[in-house]
């Protein structure tokens, strides 16, 4: 690094002293007075010191290097002035390098990269078609006329042949400058308008200039025109120094973002604040979960593949992940100012990502009272179903024997023996729906006991390690359904072969519940209602549910319900 600045600082010195050189050498032949020719040769120093100064400040950028191109090229022309053949020959054929090179700086902008063949393409083009017309010039019109100096003298056909080619790049040039303006965002915009701006103008000048040229304008008017292209060749390398200085009075919005952030933590508050200070109204600031892998919006919503989509920036003040900015890819050319802005907003934004994941908390808290009331529901619904199909048929057809054996007495006793059946059904029929709700045995004996019955109806091997302690009533019931509902999306799903319970005292009194099997695996609270209802009735108590279900490596239900 210090290496490559020391030869950026060497590179501008030999360019200024090659600027001065050339004003000197040249000052007492000079075609045009001293007030004209002055300005003519100030715009190689301006690209060559503006170039330095960029490569200095963004050295993996292109854009200083081609400035400094265009400043030394600038002077190539001065060599028409020598009296060596060789020298003016020179002179002559690369005139209009430093148009080439103004040509590629306009295409590089902002990225300081070339973004497509057809670019590619056109910059060779520009450098190409110097020497192409200019060569064929020096050898038909020898002697030539210095180009853009001098008296008019003898020019051929060729002339307005190379004047048509640069009409033709120029006008090619110009639609992608327009095209790179409208695909800008805010922040690029700011840093490159006041050059975008002028080369336009001195685009249109060229244009205005190649045309008068064509037609055979007096020469004083040629010469003007020529010192208009001087004066915009001069103020691009300003202009574009101009928007950096702009880029650097941004980051005094740092300054406004720290009394922004003093408000308040609201994210976004936060997000508003921070697009501001970078410039991009479009910024989106995902937050890390503070329960799990993932990033959550401002809202608490959890973020999909779609909201991370583009130029993304991680906010890690410490070692831990804080969150995610996603912005334009602008913004990545300005990394000081990201750093500025980001250690200003740090406590903020740990603010804010707190806020967040209460908001997280609390939808997810409404998420699941919804649910436990729609489960609520559909049980009433079943259990209602399950009487009416079950029990309520069967005491009917027990209404209709018992009517019959009062009006036949002849056949009373096989209708009593009918209607003794299917009160026996439906007896046995609302304990297995009383159980369902409550078994007796849970209330009576305990967890061990009610698991070791769902162990004994289990169509698999099912191994219980409970002990025969007792907890809280409620915890006793919220553990049962967990048994009951972990157990069975095993046989109906897991493909397992045998399954385990197992239950100890954890910290605090803890119940704490592991449920194993050596199924398929697979299993997530996001795929089925099984799971899902029991994160619900575990989260309404406060618990913890983990689950464990690598593919074909079977499923590990962990839950803790505090007993406090």
């Amino acid at each position: 690094m210090a290496a490559g600045r020391t030869r950026v600082i060497a590179v501008a010195a030999a360019g200024v002293a090659l600027g001065v050189s050339a004003i000197v050498a040249t000052w007492p032949v000079a075609p045009y007075p001293g007030w004209v020719w002055l300005p003519i040769q100030l715009p190689g120093i301006s690209f060559i010191v503006s170039g330095a100064v960029l490569r200095w400040h963004r050295p993996a950028n292109r854009i200083g290097l081609v400035m400094m191109v265009a400043g030394f090229a600038w002077y190539v022309g001065d060599l028409q002035l020598s009296p060596a053949p060789a020298l003016f020959a020179i002179g002559f054929c690369l005139f209009h390098v430093n148009y080439a090179a103004l040509g590629h700086l306009v295409l590089l902008l902002p990225t300081g990269t070339l973004r497509s063949r057809y670019e590619r393409g056109l910059v060779t083009l520009l450098y190409a078609a110097v020497p192409i017309t200019q060569v064929p010039r020096l050898i038909v019109e020898y002697p030539p006329v210095p180009q853009g100096w001098g008296e008019p003298g003898r020019v051929s056909w060729l002339a307005a042949v190379g004047s048509a080619a640069m009409l033709t790049l120029t006008l090619l040039t110009v639609p992608l400058l327009v095209r790179r303006w409208t695909a800008a965002g805010p922040l690029v915009r700011r840093e490159y308008a006041p050059v975008w701006m002028t080369m336009l103008v001195t685009a249109g000048v060229v244009m205005i200039y190649v045309v008068t040229a064509v037609l055979h304008v007096p020469d004083e008017v040629a010469r003007y025109l020529f010192l208009l292209y001087a004066l915009g060749m001069a103020v691009i390398p300003a202009s574009l120094a101009a928007g950096l200085l702009r880029v650097w009075l941004s980051r005094i919005k740092v300054a406004d973002l720290v009394v922004r952030l003093q408000r308040g933590a609201d994210p976004g508050e936060v997000r508003a604040a921070m697009a501001d200070a970078l410039s991009d109204p479009a910024l989106r600031i995902l937050f890390a979960r503070t329960d799990g892998p993932g990033y959550v919006d401002e809202d608490g919503a959890p973020a999909n593949e779609d909201d991370i989509a583009g130029a993304r920036t991680l906010v890690r003040p410490r070692e831990e992940v804080l969150a995610l900015l996603v912005h334009d890819p602008a913004v990545n050319e300005h990394p000081r100012l990201v750093q500025a802005v980001l250690a200003a907003a740090a406590l903020a934004l740990d603010n804010a990502r707190l806020l967040a994941a209460q908001r997280t908390q609390l939808l997810e808290l409404r998420a699941s009272r919804a649910r436990l009331v729609v489960a609520a529901d559909q049980e009433r619904r079943r259990i209602q179903r399950d009487l009416h199909d079950g029990a309520q048929h069967k005491l009917l057809v027990t209404a209709i024997h018992l009517d019959r054996a009062r009006s036949n007495p002849q056949a009373a006793d096989g209708h009593l023996d009918k209607a003794i059946v299917q009160v026996q059904e439906v007896l046995g029929e609302l304990r297995a729906l009383a159980e369902g709700i409550h078994p007796p045995v849970l209330s009576e004996q305990g967890l061990q006991a009610a698991a070791d019955v769902l162990a004994e109806r289990a169509p698999l091997p099912v191994t219980v390690r409970i002990p025969g302690r007792r907890w809280p009533q409620h915890i006793e019931r919220a553990a049962y359904f967990v048994i009951a509902e972990a157990l069975s999306n095993v046989y109906k799903h897991a493909g397992a072969t045998q399954a385990a319970v197992r239950a100890d005292q954890g910290d605090g009194g803890a119940l704490r519940l592991e449920i194993t099997d050596d199924g398929t695996g697979g299993a997530t609270t996001e795929a089925g209602r099984g799971l899902r209802g029991i994160e619900d009735r575990v989260a309404a108590l406060g618990g913890v549910l983990c689950v464990h279900s690598p593919p074909r490596q079977g499923t590990r239900i962990s839950v803790e319900l505090p007993c406090e």
